[in-house]
């Protein structure tokens, strides 16, 4: 054993900022105030308005700068605006705002109350803070359940006063989780105004002045569908997520000791009491079940539709109340409460605790609305490029000024005039033309081609996107974490058969447990489940279903048959007639519901033979079971036995039992602790969960490519290595080693052990973490490497390596490690970002609740859940099984290569286009309306729309495909391609010039009139068809195919375009005076020269280097 030091603790670590729930929000958020200045706005205003309003978009796009810039800083207690940080860093400008009441209804911290004399509060996020003198900050407001222990939650039984409801109502505002769809025409006008298409309309301005009319038709009629495709995107994801979210109902309130019928859902408040009807409801807030047991459907939060039993929060005093902890007691906002049940038809009650947005379902709608800002090294990359750019288009338009006001024209009169000076329209607008050129104000919407298409062929394929931006990161994917249950294994889990008692030891294994004698195994299989009945319908945790199935006996829902008790129960329990246990039925008295922090369910019982005894039946993992058990209890071979079946892949649950001569009214508030101890070892139950027939075909694939695979599991550590091991994730010949880490009271530094699987189950003593990397001496492993071993750990050790150990050993974990076991949702959460501290990009696949943070977390979260809570996934499958994984990173790789080959044409064709136009500058003339609307429509335009039809290659490769602009190789390639067509494009005008060849019919352009926009003449012809060729060649060359992408000749669209442009080409090279000569500008040599057709034409002879462009 080895004490590890805790030099670097983690205790700190941003891990939480995953899960968007309340408990994650800062109560008190870094915030600045400020009020409004004249003298700033005087001075600020008149040059914001000046340069043609820009500086009002800057402000529209900038709020919280320009706040700063026309507000003055002051106190928070005299602010009339506030800029707060929110969890991700981003800058909001919230509004002060005042209230009718200010009493204290809000606690922050440890419990720490607000200043009575609040009056003052604003929104941020959705979410309302009230200002605090004491403070001196706006912190947030908290629901009712903040700071009161279990019996101060029950006190609120009585409900509110008439005059504590409208002072709440006037803090908390109305209980309303609203995502109004804005007008049309407010979506069209915060379009328009966003950067790209107001460089859009710069850029049109420009054009039309210079009398570009067809192709400012053309970008008028392109930005015009793209506005109403993004209007349609845009209005169709609002209404449905305003369908999701929007929820009427009535529902029955006590306030002033009376029941008050039929109030309206959007009026509760915090401390509210609602009596929850007997057929249920939709919960409007989150509530405290205070009587009464109810039965809830939970799928549009977690993603499970089993239904989930809610007991009465226990009136312990000394236990504050805690939404997560407690689970089990609350009852969630969206949520669907089935049933209730309580004895004597007395009411079932619940206290509002948390209203609006600071629900667990407004939580989720915050965290669709607020999401973490996306951060890409292309997007980061991409936007310096564009700054390059810019900077270059900033140089040209220096060029142009000099070069027109140094170059100077001849007057008849034989005077010098400058050209800039003669026709300042003119050539001011040939500068402004080169900013235009340079920065393609099409870039934005062509490089998310790719991640469309991406989107459309995984939505054929059944799994959805929510969330477009995560496809690109799905091709940079290094690891993937899979839950076991549900994702790797089958659903349905089948029980196989049960280990009873014999003595002090576990005797051998009985395939029917229906054949039982009576025996608390039995009792305890029949009794510990939460299955109800919904509609002539048993319904439940498929595992409890099989359980209770396979004893044949029955259940029934509480009725005349339970006054047999005289007490309320939630369920009676008889034996088949034929099983000869005739009169054993019991009563199901009280259920502790199954925790997955806890890893076991609990419940009570009463015999109808024996009243006056409570049965205590227990089930769950076996560690958490054994170590609730008296020593003396447990079976001498539990160990040896819990290690055979594991390692046979078969999922076990221990059962425990314990009698308590307890009057009712007593138990009816006992503390779960006080059941759940002394208790006696009963046995073993054996369920079999088999591999999906897809799982180990799939995890292949991902391990040829070089993916890692990772389990995250809640299940047993040794059953999830047998799985692990069944399904290839660990090769039969690796060396799989348990790591273990606790803390001992005498010593503050954890120990640190590590147990060999494949060898006899003994600690090995000593052996430290560099140490693992010697070879074990296993028969037949000989010629493994050293590297070819995978750490093992369960979530209790998990939590002492990462809080306790070196971030070092933490690492190492997180690098070698293979299954973890026993993690709580949390620690999945955990994992997923400490894997993407360390640089993976990391995908998780899971079906569950326990998933969600992971999902959310991930680079790439598939969910194979289709409920609402699919919601916290970026991507949900729709067909049960990990086929979706492979697809969706293919998919990404596709998609990411197609948006590189996309900009780099793109960035190529503006440059391209920028050399056309300085070196046609130098000679006096420009492109013209034609020319410019045929190269931005049909050699750009529509080839980065089919560019993008390449579907994804149908294997995964080793290699990822490039994720970073900025790369040596990627900047290589680039100067290569800008050094070709310069090369290219000034050698097709010396062909031209050069009096080696002397064309009789060639005449050197002369201006001969200098306000002239665009002269005809053959250097614009030269380098226009020249530059036509370059267009093509580079759309070819960086349509890339495999590996990541299907061939190019699979892309029939693209291939038929690219023979039509090139025909097209073709064609204005060879008849320059043809047909479309007027129209598009062109000026060739006579009709009657025959040069031309003999390579004389200077750009056909160069017109192949084009098909040596390098991709």
């Amino acid at each position: 054993m080895k004490p590890e030091g805790n030099s670097s603790k983690r205790k700190g670590s941003n891990y939480s900022d995953v899960l968007h729930t309340d408990d994650d929000l800062n109560p008190i958020p870094p915030q600045s105030g400020y009020k409004f200045s004249i003298v700033k706005a005087l001075l600020i205003y008149p040059l914001a308005i000046l340069p043609l309003g820009t500086g009002l978009l800057l402000a529209y796009w900038y709020r919280a700068l320009w706040v700063r810039l026309t507000y003055s800083p002051c106190p928070l207690s005299r602010a009339t605006t506030v800029i707060m940080t929110d969890a991700y860093g981003q800058q909001r400008v919230s509004t002060v705002q005042m209230t009718a009441f200010a009493d204290a209804y809000s606690t922050i911290g440890d419990n720490v109350a607000i200043s009575a004399s609040v009056k003052r509060y604003l929104t941020h996020c959705r979410l309302r803070y009230l200002y605090s003198a004491d403070e001196d900050k706006f912190v947030l407001l908290r629901g009712h359940d903040c700071g009161l222990t279990l019996a101060g939650v029950h006190e609120s039984i009585t409900g509110l006063s008439g005059r504590d409801y409208e002072q709440r109502i006037a803090t908390y505002g109305i209980n309303s989780i609203d995502v109004p769809v804005k007008p049309i025409l407010v979506m069209l006008y915060q379009e328009v105004l966003t950067p790209f298409y107001a460089f859009q309309i710069l850029c049109l301005v420009v054009w039309y002045v210079e009398e570009y009319y067809y192709y400012g038709a053309f970008i008028i009629a392109s930005s015009l569908f793209t506005i109403s495709y993004s209007l349609f995107q845009t209005h169709t994801s609002a209404v449905q997520l305003h369908e999701l979210v929007r929820q009427s109902c009535t529902v029955d309130v006590i306030r002033d000791g009376k029941e008050l019928h039929g109030v309206s859902g959007e009026s509760l408040v915090p401390g509210d009491v609602m009596v929850i009807p007997p057929s249920g409801m939709s919960m409007p807030c989150d509530a405290v079940l205070l009587t009464g047991t109810a039965i809830v459907n939970e799928a549009s939060l977690t993603g499970e539709s089993i239904p989930v039993t809610k007991t009465p929060l226990p009136q312990t005093a000394d236990e504050l109340y805690s939404s997560d902890r407690h689970k089990q007691h609350t009852l969630f906002g969206g949520t669907c409460v089935i049933q209730t049940r309580f004895y004597n038809n007395s009411a079932v009650l619940a206290v509002a605790t948390r209203t609006a947005f600071s629900t667990s379902k407004g939580s989720m709608v915050r965290s669709i609305l607020y999401q973490k800002p996306f951060n890409s090294k292309f997007y980061r990359d991409a936007f310096i490029f564009i700054g390059v750019l810019g900077i270059i288009a900033a140089g040209g338009f220096l060029f142009s000024f000099i070069f027109y006001a140094v170059t100077t024209y001849t007057l008849p009169d034989g005077s010098t005039i400058s050209y800039l000076v003669l026709s300042p329209r003119v050539y001011a607008l040939r500068g402004f033309d080169l900013i235009t050129i340079v920065v393609p104000p099409a870039l934005p919407v062509a490089i998310t081609i790719g991640t469309v298409y991406a989107v459309a062929r995984l939505k054929k394929a059944s799994i959805f996107c929510i969330a477009q931006q995560r496809v690109n990161l799905c091709g940079k994917i290094k690891l993937v974490c899979f839950d076991k249950t549900g994702t790797l294994t089958e659903d349905s889990v089948k029980t196989s058969g049960v280990i009873t008692m014999t003595g002090n030891e576990l005797c051998s294994e009985m395939q029917d447990p229906s054949s039982l004698p009576p025996c608390p195994i039995l009792f305890t299989m029949a009794t510990c489940h939460s299955l109800t009945w919904i509609n002539g319908t048993l319904q439940g945790d498929p595992l409890e279903l099989d359980m209770f199935e396979t004893t044949k006996w029955t259940i029934s829902e509480p009725g005349n048959d339970s006054t047999k008790f005289d007490l309320l129960v939630q369920g009676i329990v008889k034996p088949p007639p034929t099983s000869g246990l005739a009169g054993m039925e019991m009563g199901i008295m009280k259920q502790f519901p199954f925790s997955s922090e806890l890893q076991r369910m609990c419940v009570l019982a009463r015999a109808l033979d024996n009243p006056k005894v409570l049965h205590v039946y227990v089930k769950g993992a076996p560690e958490k079971v054994k170590d609730l058990c008296r020593p003396e209890t447990v079976p001498v071979n539990f160990k040896e036995v819990l290690r055979s079946l594991t390692q046979r892949g078969l999922r076990v649950l221990a059962v425990a039992h314990r009698f308590m001569e307890l009057q009712w009214h007593k138990s009816e508030n006992i503390d779960r602790e006080m059941v759940e101890c002394d208790l006696e070892f009963s046995g073993l139950i054996i369920m079999k969960n088999s591999l999906k027939p897809e799982t180990t075909p799939v995890i292949s694939v991902l391990k040829n490519a070089n993916i890692r695979t990772v389990m995250v599991t809640g299940d047993n550590l040794l059953t999830a290595v047998c799985v692990a091991r069944e399904c290839g994730m660990i090769p039969r010949r690796h060396r799989a080693i348990v790591m273990k880490a606790e803390v001992e009271a005498h010593n503050p530094l954890p120990v640190i052990t590590y147990e060999p699987l494949n060898s006899d189950g003994s600690v090995s003593d000593g052996q430290e973490m560099m140490q693992i990397d010697k070879p074990v001496p296993v028969a037949g492993t000989e010629d493994l490497k050293p590297e070819d071993f995978h750490l093992i750990i369960d979530g209790k050790s998990f939590a002492v390596v990462r809080e306790h150990c070196s971030e070092d050993l933490f690492n190492k974990l997180l690098v070698k490690g293979a299954v973890f076991a026993r993690m709580s949702p949390d620690q999945k959460a955990q994992l997923v970002l400490g894997l993407q501290n360390l640089g993976y990009g990391v995908g998780m696949c899971g079906d569950g609740a326990n998933d969600c943070g992971a999902l959310k977390a991930a680079h790439a979260g598939i969910s194979l859940s289709e409920a609402e809570a699919s919601v916290a996934s970026p991507f949900t499958s729709k067909v049960p099984n990990i086929t979706c994984v492979p697809k969706v990173i293919m998919e990404g790789r596709a998609a990411l290569t197609t948006m590189f080959s996309v900009f780099k044409f793109m960035a190529l064709y503006a440059l391209t286009q920028f050399i056309s136009a300085t070196i046609l500058y130098v000679v006096g003339t420009n492109l013209g309306d034609f020319q410019y609307l045929y190269i931005d429509f049909c050699l750009a335009t529509i080839f980065v729309l089919v560019m993008g039809l390449n579907g994804p290659y149908p294997a995964l490769v080793k290699q990822r495909p490039e994720g970073r602009l900025a790369s040596v190789n990627m900047l290589v390639r680039m100067v290569v391609h800008v050094v070709l067509i310069v090369g290219f494009q000034v050698a097709a005008l010396y062909y031209l010039k050069s009096p080696t060849w002397a064309w009789s019919w060639y005449k050197p352009f002369v201006i001969t009139d200098p306000t002239e926009r665009v002269p005809v003449c053959l250097e614009n012809t030269v380098i226009f068809t020249m530059a036509s060729f370059q267009y093509t060649g580079l759309a070819f060359a960086l349509s890339i195919g495999p590996p990541y992408r299907k061939a190019t000749y699979t892309n029939l669209p693209f291939l038929a375009l690219l023979a039509i442009i090139s025909f097209c080409n073709a064609y204005m090279i060879l008849t320059p005076w043809g047909l479309v000569a007027p129209t598009a500008g062109l000026h060739g040599p006579p009709a009657t020269s025959q040069h031309h057709l003999q390579g004389g034409h200077p750009a056909a002879g160069l017109c192949l280097h084009c098909s040596c462009l390098l991709p």
